[in-house]
């Protein structure tokens, strides 16, 4: 074993065995590899070409070598490399030499963005290695070098890859003055605008496309955008909850809260108190969410048509309607049809009822337990329940489980 100097591998000074071609068997090389006391980061090089980098996977059956493999070996602290490898966050507590080393940074890069923050100060300003992390994730721009966060094409790269937050914010304050680049940030991540000038908040194709991609960033447009019909129905096309933000005129829009509505039934509750009394903007809350029935007023909560449709949607909110709806056929048969636990808050009458218990059981497995006494005691009701599922019978009459269970 010999110390050499190969420039190909970066310059640095390493230790090299030459191991001939017949010794290329797992066991014999891992022996070799053990005895001299090295970690398991290392190259393999033919001929002076890097050909594999990782020993343990070496395809032995497929490689082909000319002459010699040279196995090169980098010093450093014993299984410490091999702990990065499965973990990044290992480079913490790594030395200056590993955190200087590109390749494995590159390597940690690779599977995830943020080993980024762990390199040393001249990897955080080496282009590829910064380019790599922010494909991974964009907020990892966040760790570059200064010089870096001004490089037109690194951060442009950044925005335009999900992350935690809108890459934006830490690039140079030169390229957050960049109309490309603020561009581009809201089309990938519309909450970007937040963080821009009012210059580009008060800008129409900024404003839509931040829009396009998060309604809800109609909370930080310039205040003119918010009563502006194109915007804010962009908005909530993409969310319904964006007509919180819109003007108390455009609240009061059929048209937008429509808009809002069939994106989100909730986005109702943000609708003027007008249109919360609108018969059909309320079938069209409670078409996309149930729930949304909550919201209008009391008149249209007892509107048989209205609550069908909620019903139909989510019967979960049968829960909160009136004894009327609760004692209802047709209502308890739609409910129940959605979740047959929804038996336990109808009305004495309807859970003595066979049909609305055999829908209610097909749905749900125990809700038998919600029948009524005389139907727990049925024997064609608990058959019908436990062909769905077993569990059932442990809900029927002690009479019945004595019988069934023989």
């Amino acid at each position: 074993m010999f110390e050499i100097k190969i420039n190909q591998l970066s310059g640095e000074l390493v230790k090299v065995i030459y191991v001939k071609k017949l010794l290329n068997t797992f066991l014999e090389i891992k022996e070799v590899f053990m005895y001299f006391k090295y970690d398991r980061y290392f190259k393999i090089v033919n001929n002076n070409d890097i050909i594999y980098t990782d020993l343990y996977d070496l395809d032995y059956d497929n490689i082909e070598l000319n002459y010699h493999l040279i196995i090169i070996f980098l010093d450093y602290d014993t299984n410490i490399i091999h702990k990065i490898k499965n973990n990044y966050c290992e480079l913490e507590n790594a030395s200056y030499e590993i955190k200087n080393n590109k390749d494995i940074i590159k390597m940690c890069c690779i599977k995830n963005g943020f080993a980024l923050q762990y390199a040393s100060d001249e990897l955080k300003d080496d282009e590829e290695i910064v380019k790599i992390a922010c494909l991974k994730n964009g907020y990892v721009l966040k760790f570059a070098s200064n010089r870096l966060k001004n490089n037109f094409d690194v951060v442009k790269l950044a925005c335009k890859n999900k992350c935690l937050g809108p890459a934006i914010i830490y690039a140079s304050e030169e390229l957050r003055n960049n109309f490309d680049i603020v561009l581009t940030s809201c089309l990938y991540n519309g909450y970007a605008i937040k963080h821009v000038s009012d210059e580009f908040k008060n800008n129409k194709e900024i404003v839509s496309v931040a829009c396009r991609q998060y309604g809800l960033v109609l909370e930080y447009v310039n205040l003119k955008f918010k009563n502006d019909k194109e915007i804010v129905s962009i908005a909530c096309h993409q969310n319904g909850y964006a007509l919180k933000h819109a003007s108390i005129e455009l609240r009061n829009n059929k048209e937008i809260v429509e808009i809002a509505c069939i994106q989100n039934g909730l986005a109702l509750e943000y609708a003027s108190d007008e249109l919360k009394n609108n018969e059909d903007i309320v079938k069209i809350a409670c078409r996309q969410n149930g729930y949304a029935l909550n919201i209008a007023n009391n008149k249209l909560k007892n509107n048989e048509d209205i609550v069908k449709i909620a019903c139909h949607q989510n019967g979960s909110i049968l829960k909160y309607l009136s004894k009327e709806f609760k004692n209802n056929f047709d209502i308890a048969k739609i409910a129940c049809s959605y979740d047959g636990s929804i038996l336990k808050y109808l009305s004495n009458e309807l859970r003595n009822n066979e049909e609305i218990v055999k829908i209610a059981c097909s749905k749900c497995d125990f809700a038998l337990c919600y029948a009524s006494d005389e139907l727990k005691n049925n024997e064609d009701i608990v058959k019908f329940a436990c062909h769905y599922n077993n569990v059932a019978l442990q809900f029927a009459s002690n009479e019945l489980k004595i019988k069934f269970k023989c």
